[in-house]
């Protein structure tokens, strides 16, 4: 660690107190990024879309294959989510490789324009060590702190085009409304410029689920019904909502083929040491666990908690239970629309769980819906394009 820990504390308490400059913002992640090694890719067309976290969207999944179908070269720094992160969800297929060296991120790289990857240590390691600091102290949240990590995370890895899926809610870590969210945003594009990078931020609207899957194996479930044209118009509209991400990035408008994003996936997933039986078997198994169901108890409009849904999730989802990093033992799948009517008694969620945790949380996932009369309608998404 280039500072003491107690240098370290002294510095993200100021930060808490006032704040960091864009300067000094800019100078904290160039101190993260260059802490361990640095991927370089002069010649290329680098993008990718990075996440503020939240639960339900599938951006870090779809939108790197969206970039390589437009021709562009996504190498993915990821770190594990809550529920369901892009890495943690790959990592569920069978011999999907998530820790990789450099060299054997540019033979992915030229294999198939994707390497999806964790840092383990290698990349980046001063922001995993100093997160730790942040979390003692109640850090993680100020928004230049993280701004700075989750920009060094790109800038070690050479990406050039850097978009951002900033999931505004009270639940998130950039902003709990759309205005404190991009005031960040703007922020995010001004550091990002001061280190000759070009970065755009979308904001979206996090208190809704973007889409039914919730969960590590259910984003894969996902991921299979797209690929596969199963995908209900809800699941369409996060697919479009993703598109636009790319279209924002990139400058073109991308059109969607479904053909070009599963060839992609396909080429990914072998790259890196699986295979898209394995992919199929694993989605199977998760669609035969829905078992369990939770019923309206109330006729009205439907409300998700989305926030509190994550927390359950994760209680029960905690790392190393079963010996596994990122266990997959529950996960969910809406079967009403947040907003719209639902009688009593129909069933508005399936539960993939075993019996143990779904007698010890069955009430806590319950307590995460509501039936109202009334229901505040999903806030219109807003590209931050200009610092």
């Amino acid at each position: 660690m280039k500072n003491s820990t107690s240098d370290w504390v002294k510095r993200f308490e100021a930060a808490k107190l006032n704040g960091l400059s864009d300067a000094e913002v800019a100078d904290l992640t160039e101190t993260y990024a260059y802490s361990g090694k640095t991927l370089s890719f002069e010649e290329e067309n680098t993008a990718d879309i990075a996440s503020t976290g939240g639960p339900s969207s599938l951006s870090t999944l779809l939108t790197p294959l969206m970039l390589v179908a437009a021709g562009w070269i996504d190498p993915k720094l990821g770190v594990p989510g809550r529920p369901a992160g892009g890495l943690d969800v790959l990592a569920q297929i069978p011999g999907y490789r998530i820790n990789l060296d450099s060299s054997e991120i540019r033979q992915i790289l030229n294999q198939c324009g994707y390497a999806h990857f964790a840092s383990s240590g290698a990349f980046a390691p001063l922001d995993a060590e100093t997160f730790k600091i942040r979390q003692i102290i109640d850090a993680q949240t100020v928004p230049e702190l993280v701004t700075a990590s989750l920009l060094s995370k790109k800038f070690a890895i050479g990406v050039q085009k850097i978009g951002l899926d900033v999931r505004v809610a009270p639940h998130g870590n950039f902003g709990r409304n759309f205005s404190e969210a991009k005031s960040n945003a703007k922020r995010f594009i001004r550091v990002a410029k001061i280190l000759d990078r070009s970065a755009i931020c979308l904001l979206t609207d996090g208190t809704y689920p973007f889409q039914p899957f919730i969960g590590r194996g259910e984003s894969l479930w996902a991921l299979k019904n797209i690929f596969s044209g199963d995908a209900d118009p809800w699941l369409l509209r996060h697919l479009d909502q993703c598109a636009t991400m790319v279209s924002a990035i990139t400058g073109k408008s991308f059109k969607l083929n479904l053909a070009d994003l599963a060839k992609v996936f396909e080429e990914n997933i072998m790259a890196q040491g699986g295979n898209i039986e394995d992919f199929d078997a694993k989605v199977e198994s998760v669609s035969k666990e829905h078992l369990n169901f939770l019923n309206a108890t109330a006729s009205g409009r439907l409300t998700i908690d989305l926030g509190e849904l994550r927390s359950v999730m994760t209680s029960i989802q905690q790392p190393g239970l079963g010996n596994s990093t990122f266990p997959d033992v529950v996960g969910v799948r809406l079967l009403i629309e947040p907003g719209q009517r639902v009688e009593k008694n129909e069933p508005i969620m399936s539960i993939r769980i075993p019996d143990t945790y779904w007698k010890r949380y069955r009430v806590q996932i319950e307590n995460t819906v509501q039936v109202t009369t009334e229901y505040r309608n999903r806030q219109k998404d807003e590209i931050v394009d200009v610092g």
